[in-house]
């Protein structure tokens, strides 16, 4: 059975999975070009897949699926302050952002619960650390101005959006 700290530490995620899709979603909106929208897509998403993830998990632990409106609300005015940066320092932002704030805590969830004791939860626990490392690298991607930046959510989307020509 999960613990309190995995619970908890479940719910952080699933509202970090919100203000991220709210991030993603405001700045998507700002996006001047195919590849700017290819990037933010492909990241928004990521965030929606991983709410779509652990939502059966909350379910079975008999935790709330609602989303948080504050979480949503601060996400946009993040997305507000990260669109008045030029592309590649929004980037900048981003991966200290989630570097200081979010990763932490992804990779925490793993170490919260065996796969002995939940497969199940484990199994999502270990996507979600994988899920924000992604987000991090893919905005090193873009700050080193690789070409395929987005190349490490994409992986692992079940629904990647498809790649600009």
């Amino acid at each position: 059975m999960a613990t309190k700290a995995f619970r908890e530490c479940l719910i952080d995620v699933y509202r970090g999975e919100v203000a991220g899709e709210a991030v993603f979603g405001g700045m998507l909106g700002k996006a001047e070009d195919v590849q700017q929208r290819y990037v933010l897509g492909s990241l928004f998403q990521l965030e929606t897949e991983g709410k779509a993830i652990i939502r059966p998990l909350l379910m079975r632990l008999d935790l709330s699926m609602l989303e948080d409106p504050e979480g949503r609300a601060g996400g946009m005015s993040g997305a507000d302050g990260l669109n008045a940066l030029p592309w590649a320092e929004r980037f900048g932002a981003i991966q200290e952002i989630v570097k200081a704030n979010y990763l932490p805590r992804y990779l925490e969830l793993a170490t919260l619960v065996s796969a002995d004791e939940d497969p199940e939860a484990a199994r999502i626990a270990t996507f979600m650390g994988r899920h924000e490392r992604a987000v991090v690298e893919v905005a090193a991607n873009v700050l080193a101005g690789k070409p395929d930046p987005v190349a490490p959510v994409a992986a692992l989307l079940t629904f990647p959006l498809p790649r600009p020509a």
